[in-house]
């Protein structure tokens, strides 16, 4: 039954019964037991409209909020040598997922919460192939590197946090301290595909080769500082030794929009080489220039160095919802696989068309080496659907 009409009718049942007994009698026995009654219905009234929106917790007192989103689309690829594919796909740019937050206030500056977050990429487009997606096809997922069947639900977010004036001390499977690193841009347009991450399959092998920034979530110990105008730093450790470290800044400079960040990751116990990594988006009102870059920090002084830049535009020119546009270059320096410079050109629009639903396509040419990504071409059109 709709809350809405439950709770007119609870009320009204009430004011007519007062109304009948004191017409009836103004004995005051009759209109103690009165009093009660409408005690009672206005009780019920608040439980009703206390639970109305749909979701209740167990624990009194703790704020509880269900949410997530599923994302799908057709995906194109094609590597150049007519050898192409259509796929049916769960868009890893953001993947289908379901999340529970749970809150529960100390004082009035401390609380305590935790994040729940499950995810379910039924054919994932990072696994694209000729052949037909597999599930998990090109996709690790665990800390060997082997790929799972992603058919079935993967933890993404497992912790629990204390926030309070001292910052956020964050504990369980989450995202290290660089998480979202090379997003701290103003790309409208992320959700079709053009941000510095391409997981269109085959057709993106090695523009990229940062492992971190937007990357797989790993049970660490994270802290994040205060915001001191409008700037905050952030450091995570794991147990197999790997530190990472980010700034990141947002705010006005020059009466222009700024996004920045930097990020530092060092993982001594397996020996491999830092990386530094880093983003910025300046937003200049109709346009807005992002871009962003990484570099191995290697002894040999073979570094492996990519950069991304782009241009994004957001508009209201249809009743449905806001437009926006992105283009984007991104280029490594070819040290990935030895078969010179790989590069990438995307184009994407992303439009919305009603409360929490956003449609996308998306277009990027690859090329630049005689591997699986010379001329190579993807694409995608889909829609993403948040509740």
């Amino acid at each position: 039954m709709n809350h809405k009409h439950l709770l007119a009718g609870v009320a009204a049942t009430a004011l007519l019964t007062a109304g009948s007994a004191f017409a009836a009698s103004h004995s005051g026995d009759q209109l103690q037991a009165q009093a009660a009654m409408i005690d009672a219905l206005s009780k019920k009234v608040e439980q009703l409209s206390a639970n109305q929106g749909g979701v209740s917790n167990g624990v009194k007192g703790v704020s509880l909020k269900v949410s997530g989103q599923v994302n799908r689309a057709v995906s194109f690829v094609s590597d150049g040598n007519d050898k192409s594919a259509f796929n049916y796909v769960d868009n890893d740019h953001s993947s289908t997922r379901v999340r529970w937050d749970a809150v529960a206030n100390v004082s009035d500056s401390t609380e305590v919460g935790t994040r729940l977050e499950m995810e379910m990429e039924s054919n994932t487009s990072a696994g694209a192939a000729l052949n037909g997606n597999s599930p998990g096809n090109g996709q690790p997922v665990n800390g060997a590197g082997n790929a799972v069947n992603r058919d079935s639900f993967v933890a993404r977010h497992a912790y629990v946090y204390v926030k309070g004036n001292f910052g956020t001390l964050t504990t369980g499977q989450q995202g290290e301290a660089t998480e979202g690193l090379l997003h701290s841009s103003f790309n409208y347009a992320g959700l079709a595909g053009i941000n510095p991450e391409d997981t269109n399959g085959i057709s993106n092998a090695g523009v990229n080769f940062l492992s971190f920034g937007d990357g797989g979530r790993q049970d660490a110990l994270r802290y994040d500082t205060p915001n001191f105008g409008g700037a905050k730093a952030s450091i995570s450790t794991r147990d197999n030794g790997d530190v990472t470290a980010a700034i990141r800044y947002a705010g006005q400079v020059g009466g222009l929009g700024v996004l920045a960040s930097l990020g530092y990751e060092q993982n001594p116990g397996a020996g491999n080489d830092p990386i530094l990594a880093g983003a910025f988006g300046i937003n200049f009102g109709p346009v807005a220039l992002n871009g962003s870059f990484g570099e191995e920090l290697d002894d040999d002084n073979n570094d492996r160095f990519y950069y991304a830049l782009g241009l994004a535009h957001k508009g209201s020119y249809v009743d449905m919802g806001p437009t926006s546009l992105g283009i984007q270059y991104m280029s490594n320096n070819g040290s990935f696989d030895g078969n010179g410079n790989v590069y990438s050109v995307g184009l994407g629009l992303v439009q919305g068309v009603a409360a929490g639903a956003e449609a996308y396509a998306q277009l990027t040419f690859h090329g630049g080496n005689e591997g699986a990504v010379g001329d190579a071409i993807a694409s995608m059109v889909g829609m993403r659907v948040k509740f």
